[in-house]
Order: structure tokens, then sequence, then C-alpha cells
């Protein structure tokens, strides 16, 4: 899937950006090395500024993942100009590890360690549930795409409320 304008354009800015020396002075935007004519002598190595790169990846990606329920942190990631691929060839791990996400690919909400308050269900389930730790939705989910509902919106009737932990809350 295409990454959104939003995404693409954060890509592109990341990807351009001269990162190698990130820690010692404040530049603008779109900085390049090769046409400053104020650069100073002290950079980080390739791999170092990589490291710096990838950080800033993540951290957009955070947002990005947040917002858009089919964003794709990999193709964002190549589009950054970090490298996705382990040395066989195929994707790395440690490109979804930099989120803070849980193991069904919610995204916390930017600027915290917390998940919004929602209900979960999938395509496929009979009931909707306060959280993924629900021993009911634990036994039945089979990795499908989760769908989620604000905790003070309303759940599609097609579902109902989970006995064990949902209840009186719906």
């Amino acid at each position: 899937m295409a990454l959104s304008r939003l995404a693409s354009q954060f890509a592109a800015e990341i990807k351009q950006h001269d990162w190698s020396d990130a820690p010692y002075r404040i530049d603008r935007a779109g900085h390049n090395r090769a046409s400053d004519s104020n650069c100073g002598d002290e950079v980080l190595s390739e791999n170092e500024a990589q490291n710096v790169r990838t950080n800033v990846m993540w951290v957009t990606a955070q947002v990005l993942g947040y917002s858009d329920p089919n964003f794709d942190v990999y193709e964002f990631a190549e589009a950054s100009g970090v490298n996705i691929l382990t040395r066989s060839g195929r994707q790395s791990g440690h490109i979804r590890v930099g989120l803070r996400t849980d193991s069904a690919g919610r995204y916390m909400r930017p600027g915290t360690w917390e998940f919004d308050p929602e209900y979960i269900t999938t395509e496929t389930s009979d009931f909707y549930h306060a959280d993924l730790y629900c021993n009911a939705f634990q036994r039945g989910y089979r990795g499908a795409k989760l769908l989620t509902f604000p905790i003070d919106g309303t759940v599609p009737e097609k579902w109902n409320p989970c006995a064990h932990c949902v209840g009186d809350r719906a």
C-alpha cells in the first residue's frame, strides 16, 4: 500500500537530511554539509548518523502509526533511508521493535506509554472486549486484524459485549 501524502513527505525530509553533525549544532530542515559554508569539523561516523536517522524515523512513525490505520512502518522506514533488511535479505524485526505497540499492532498514544481506552474485536468475533488481556478474547483470537471502537462511542450491533470483561460498562 502506498504511504499517505504526509508520511511520504516526512520520509523524504528524514531521508534527505544530513544527520552527520546532528548532535553538534542546530541545523535547518534539509541540512546538507556539502553545501554548508559554516560546517564544523565534528561529524558522526556513517553508522552513528544512521542511528540518528533511525531514531528520527521511529519517533515520526509512532505518530503516523497511531494516526493512520493503514500505516506501513517498513515502507516508511525504507522511504526514510533506513535499511529494513537483514543480511540475508529478509525484513528485519528491529524496525517494529522501535515502536510502542502491543502484540496486535496497536500504537500507544503519542507522548505517552498508554493505549487509548477502546473496545476491541475482530470481524469474525461475536463479542467486543475491554482489552487484549480478556481470557475469552485470548482463547478465541487467531491473529485477525483488530477492530477498535472508542469506549465513549457506539459499537455496531453486530457485536455483543463480553460478559467477562465489559459487562455493565457497555
